[in-house]
């Protein structure tokens, strides 16, 4: 297991490969029964997966009753409709992206999709930080710590 316990602070780092997905709206169907959209469904179970891949023996108990910070850094792909000078501007980080999905929406979807696995509940994150970045291949980063 890959745990950095520095400064007696516990901090995990895994990474979600693919497409980052927002969390959308309960949805209503025939009868007006609400229901979670299955690709919302499906995208919560890989991060999942996507965690327990890399920490298979993790406790649950480790983040219990501490406050925590998480930082997610979405890497998004560059549009093609990019100049090569603009491409080169969004591999460095000086064009960010300004399109959908919302942070807020992404952190919600992945903070939810932890509950329960990581941590025993998402009111625990004190500090969140959610950025967006262009790079060339699509992923999500996300650390979690104890907040000192």
């Amino acid at each position: 297991m890959n745990v950095n316990i520095g400064d007696s602070n516990l901090k995990i780092e895994f990474e979600i490969k693919g497409k980052v997905k927002a969390k959308q709206s309960v949805k209503f169907g025939r009868n007006c029964i609400k229901y979670t959209p299955s690709d919302m469904v499906e995208y919560a179970n890989f991060v999942k997966m996507s965690f327990i891949s890399k920490y298979p023996n993790w406790n649950i108990q480790n983040f219990a009753d501490k406050p925590l910070k998480a930082e997610i850094t979405v890497y998004m792909p560059i549009p093609k409709s990019f100049s090569n000078k603009k491409r080169q501007q969004a591999l460095t980080g000086q064009i960010r992206p300004v399109v959908k999905p919302d942070c807020d929406n992404i952190a919600k979807n992945i903070n939810d999709a932890l509950n329960g696995i990581v941590y025993p509940d998402d009111k625990q994150i004190t500090c969140l930080t959610v950025n967006k970045f262009y790079s060339k291949s699509e992923f999500v980063k996300v650390q979690i710590s104890e907040l000192n």
